[in-house]
């Protein structure tokens, strides 16, 4: 088992990367990830992976599988999300490896973004949560990116702030991740493009947020039916003992809105059946 944490910086980036790709319906509150260690671990039939998605945790997982003889079908993970950065990393490496998704209990975020499309098929729990609340094509301004910084800083302990603001000025910080949002929107839509999925499924409770919550529900972001996935371009999903699909949202008082398609206005799925594109930067 390989168990990784972060660093302080990396845990500063997580969150101005989380912001782009990860403003929930409404605001929640902000994640505290400077103490979460991300647990990876071969079994007999999967690597499991347990956490916040982050390279190094990545790392743990290719490692594992370049060692493993007889190779994992399999990717059993259980995340409250990551960067957009990591989610497309890990992502792309199932998808490029054929590997099935499973989730047993929940898959949030940068999980439900880029990790869960990826698998060659998917196999769900019967009450396994999923749960969307934003992605990189979202607008966001500098203030927001500023604000988001700033708190995130405000949860270090003093001496450790101090360092490294030391080291990096706050607007450098924001304005490294400023110069980065072009370079990642266009990872994303070469992401999807590949695996032949509807773009928007990262951004739908935003572009349609007046219509679908109508001033109602504190929810922190939303999820779609398996029929609804499928017309998204996320198809192959399996409920396990052929049971019904019935998820149930962990985090106590808080919900997800069920976005239904039919209901959008004037929405039509666009995305390209899947088909082999090669990987970014190959001849």
């Amino acid at each position: 088992m390989v168990e990784v944490g972060l660093s302080a910086l990396s845990v500063v980036f997580l969150a101005l990367a989380g912001a782009v790709g990860a403003q929930p319906i409404p605001q929640a509150p902000t994640l505290d990830v400077t103490n979460i260690v991300t647990k990876v671990r071969l079994t007999a039939e999967r690597i499991e992976y347990s956490g916040l998605i982050t390279h190094e945790a990545n790392a743990g997982v290719f490692e594992l599988y370049q060692s493993a003889d007889p190779k994992p079908q399999a990717l059993l993970i259980e995340s409250q999300g990551g960067s957009a950065d990591a989610g497309m990393e890990l992502g792309t490496w199932l998808f490029e490896n054929g590997m099935q998704v499973q989730i047993d209990t929940y898959c949030f975020s940068s999980c439900a973004n880029y990790v869960f499309p990826s698998g060659r098929t998917r196999l769900l729990a019967p009450h396994a949560s999923l749960m969307w609340h934003g992605g990189v094509t979202q607008p966001i301004t500098p203030e927001e990116l500023a604000r988001v910084l700033d708190e995130t800083l405000a949860g270090f302990p003093e001496d450790e702030r101090r360092r490294l603001l030391e080291e990096h000025s706050r607007d450098e910080l924001v304005q490294q991740l400023q110069q980065s949002l072009i370079a990642i929107v266009a990872r994303e839509t070469y992401f999807f493009r590949r695996l032949g999925v509807d773009q928007r499924i990262t951004t739908l409770g935003h572009l349609y947020e007046r219509e679908l919550l109508k001033g109602e529900g504190d929810y922190m972001g939303w999820d779609f039916s398996l029929d609804d996935l499928a017309r998204l371009g996320v198809r192959g999903i399996s409920i396990k003992g052929g049971e019904a699909w019935e998820p149930v949202f962990p985090v106590r008082g808080r919900k997800i809105y069920r976005i239904k398609l039919d209901e959008l206005p004037d929405f039509q799925p666009r995305f390209a059946p899947t088909r082999w594109l090669p990987p970014v930067g190959a001849p």
